[in-house]
């Protein structure tokens, strides 16, 4: 194909990605990387691909250094291409149609994450046109199934070819970046951290016997008193690092009686209290303060006339960033006792520390850009494959700028009908994201 018969700006590159219907698990991401593969090839850039199934492959982009120097470490960007499901949502337009309208781009992944990868695919194409002697490699990488479990993405990337991410130290990935308003003020949350994501099997034993008769203090008596008490109570007060740091910072932004109040987020002993009466804004502080665990399968039980003597529970558990697995066994039992078996079925574990060398960097950035903004660093309550980038050595940080207008709500939208991202915003990030590339990495140092 010739150079002008693929797209070259951030808002067309996602409007081209969404016309590609890539439900994980569903239909296959092969067709949407390809396009992105001969895309880039198109404007000189060299590719390859990595695969644990060819039709779900990872594709790897390097612009190489002019005259490397060293110290500084390759420039990463990276995104998914794979989205969620539609079925059962009511769209009010095609939610693979691309369609742009009022100033805003409609469709499954504008928002997770196919904006954003729009983005970082143009910050590409201008590197490779433009031509700006940056000493040290820029690569861009578009994977396949983060929204499943990544066992054909970053996953196994990282078990099975770790040589491609020799010598990285940084990347850039999903969620943060963008403005939101919090009690009056601006914010570009950061993301510098995110949750551990585990999965853990409760086990209750009791009496067992035939169903003719009542029986008392049975299993599944027992395990639904614990399942209640779950429900209803908060997992202890946890505070580690990255949300301290996180906090401190918001505290100095907003300032005053709110900078104050913030600040005694951080002491456990009011916490709760404190977060009870912050309303929604205590909603979304809650889970970076807490481990925090939803009960999600039932089981046991084989016979209508037969009381089981074991039934169990599997619940989705997230850690805050650096608690072990250990202290969060020892959250749920400070909860339901000790007469429990608890048996983790999985558990992706985080990083042990966060190394913010660039965090400074992107907050004088985005505070370049829009002066009237207030950059914080952000701790993710949910994961990305930033998790599995740890492994490596890899910090990650949530940086895809975006100025979104106030009456926006990204959250709502995100895995939501009516997926949609302004124009606007995606414009904005992308100019951001080269400026950041060429004028404020090396920098760092």
């Amino acid at each position: 194909m010739m150079l002008n018969q693929y797209p070259t700006d951030a808002v067309e590159i996602t409007q081209k990605l969404i016309q590609f219907d890539t439900t994980t698990g569903v239909v296959p991401e092969r067709d949407c990387i390809m396009y992105i593969k001969e895309m880039l090839e198109s404007h000189g850039i060299e590719t390859k691909l990595i695969s644990r199934d060819e039709q779900r492959p990872n594709l790897i982009a390097k612009i190489p250094a002019v005259e490397p120097d060293p110290k500084i470490p390759p420039f990463v960007m990276y995104g998914h291409v794979d989205v969620v499901s539609t079925k059962d949502q009511e769209w009010e337009k095609d939610p693979f149609g691309g369609i742009i309208e009022d100033g805003y781009l409609w469709g499954r992944g504008a928002i997770d994450m196919k904006g954003e990868l729009g983005m970082f695919l143009e910050t590409m194409i201008r590197l490779a046109d433009e031509k700006p002697q940056l000493p040290f490699d820029v690569v861009c990488m578009a994977v396949s199934d983060e929204e499943g479990r990544s066992d054909y993405g970053v996953k196994y990337l990282v078990e099975n070819h770790p040589e491609v991410f020799e010598g990285m130290k940084y990347a850039i990935g999903e969620i943060g970046g963008f403005s939101l308003k919090i009690m009056g003020k601006k914010l570009y949350p950061i993301q510098i951290a995110e949750k551990q994501v585990a999965e853990v099997k409760i086990i209750a034993k009791g009496e067992g016997g035939h169903a003719s008769m009542k029986h008392k203090d049975t299993a599944m008596e027992r395990l639904s008193v614990a399942i209640t008490k779950l429900s209803q109570k908060r997992l202890p007060v946890r505070i580690t690092p990255p949300v301290r740091y996180m906090l401190e910072q918001m505290a100095e932004s907003f300032g005053g009686v709110v900078g104050q109040g913030i600040k005694l987020l951080l002491k456990p002993a009011l916490t709760d209290l404190l977060l009870n009466r912050l309303g929604a804004a205590g909603s979304l502080f809650d889970p970076m303060l807490h481990n925090s665990l939803n009960v999600t399968i039932v089981g046991g039980g084989e016979a209508i006339n037969v009381i089981p003597s074991q039934v169990w529970c599997r619940c989705d558990l997230r850690l805050v960033p650096e608690c072990t697995i250990e202290e969060a066994i020892q959250d749920i039992k400070s909860i339901i006792g000790n007469e429990f078996e608890i048996e983790v079925l999985k558990y992706d574990k985080g990083s042990k520390g966060v190394d913010l060398k660039l965090y400074n960097s992107m907050a004088e950035a985005i505070r370049s850009a829009d002066p009237s903004g207030y950059p914080v660093p952000f701790v993710l309550q949910a994961v990305t494959d930033g998790r599995f980038l740890s492994r490596v050595g890899i910090q990650s940080y949530g940086f895809t700028p975006m100025d979104l207008p106030e009456n926006y709500d990204f959250a709502s939208l995100s895995h939501n009908a009516n997926e949609r991202v302004p124009v606007s915003a995606l414009e904005f990030g992308a100019k951001l994201i080269y400026r950041y590339v060429t004028e404020y990495y090396k920098a760092c140092f």
